[in-house]
């Protein structure tokens, strides 16, 4: 095979992965705002350099079905460099590790427009899991309802659509005899 086409086909693989990925890391201010207005579940991860097991296990945790099923984003926004420490101050973020949730774009707070979705310092896996569960756990349950109906709209439609093209067999149809084929 020509070795152009295969870096393509290479490079397209490796891009619709990336495009579908559930796991991003932030490497701007601008990456940043567009995920988190464009997708409607997002949990936000602030780490430092340091915190490389907090990072894996943050991967991990964003590979759970039903976090995949509901379409949930998962952000990796590494403060140690400079544009993304800027960002981390935008949003107070003075601990790290901090995780925080948005939805529909916007950063979820209390009553008192004090900002809840946060989980800060030594963070667990089961204490991450608990906490998404907590503040997107309805969303999650009606937008994978919606998927579902989506789906199971999408199949009936598909068996209905063969159906105008196929004769079943207890169709029956006059066969041509020879005679009738002469007239043809």
């Amino acid at each position: 095979m020509n070795k152009k086409l295969i870096v393509l086909m290479t490079a397209c693989l490796l891009i619709s992965a990336a495009v579908s990925a559930k796991m991003k890391s932030v490497n701007s201010r601008r990456d940043f705002e567009h995920t988190v207005a464009n997708d409607s579940m997002v949990v936000a991860l602030f780490y430092d350099e340091k915190d490389k097991g907090l990072t894996q296990m943050y991967e991990d945790v964003s590979k759970v079905q039903k976090y995949d099923d509901a379409d949930i984003v998962f952000l990796r926004i590494n403060t140690a460099r400079p544009q993304l420490n800027k960002l981390a101050q935008l949003y107070r973020v003075t601990t790290m590790p901090t995780i925080i949730f948005f939805h529909k774009g916007k950063q979820l707070h209390d009553v008192k427009g004090r900002p809840t979705a946060e989980l800060m310092g030594n963070i667990s896996r089961s204490d991450l899991q608990l906490s998404i569960d907590a503040h997107f756990g309805k969303e999650m349950a009606q937008y994978i309802a919606g998927k579902n109906a989506k789906m199971s709209n999408r199949v009936v439609q598909e068996k209905e659509s063969w159906k105008a093209y196929y004769y079943p067999r207890n169709i029956f149809t006059n066969s041509y005899g020879p005679e009738e084929r002469d007239l043809e």
